[in-house]
């Protein structure tokens, strides 16, 4: 019992996430923005789409909102919406 009373008083710091360059974050929201119109396409809203296809919904909101995330990941959302990357990039500069 004294162990849970202590452990309420403990804080663990947030991991910093570092910011973006500018040039970088603008084309983040470009890709958050195309994935979103892709998705939509698809059928659902993105907690829907992520728990059907076994994707972390966090992670598919963060990809949608243009932070950063892993590429495997994000590959594997292109998967299951049915679209090659190569496809998708395309006009993305």
């Amino acid at each position: 019992m004294l162990y849970l009373s202590l452990l309420k008083h403990i804080v663990i710091p947030m991991r910093e996430i570092p910011k973006l360059p500018d040039d970088v974050a603008q084309v983040m929201r470009t890709i958050g923005q195309r994935l979103t119109e892709h998705r939509q396409r698809v059928g659902g809203n993105y907690k829907k789409f992520a728990e059907s296809h076994g994707i972390n919904s966090m992670t598919l909101w963060r990809m949608q909102n243009g932070e950063d995330y892993k590429m495997s990941s994000f590959l594997q959302v292109l998967s299951k919406i049915g679209i090659s990357p190569e496809d998708f990039f395309k006009g993305i500069k």
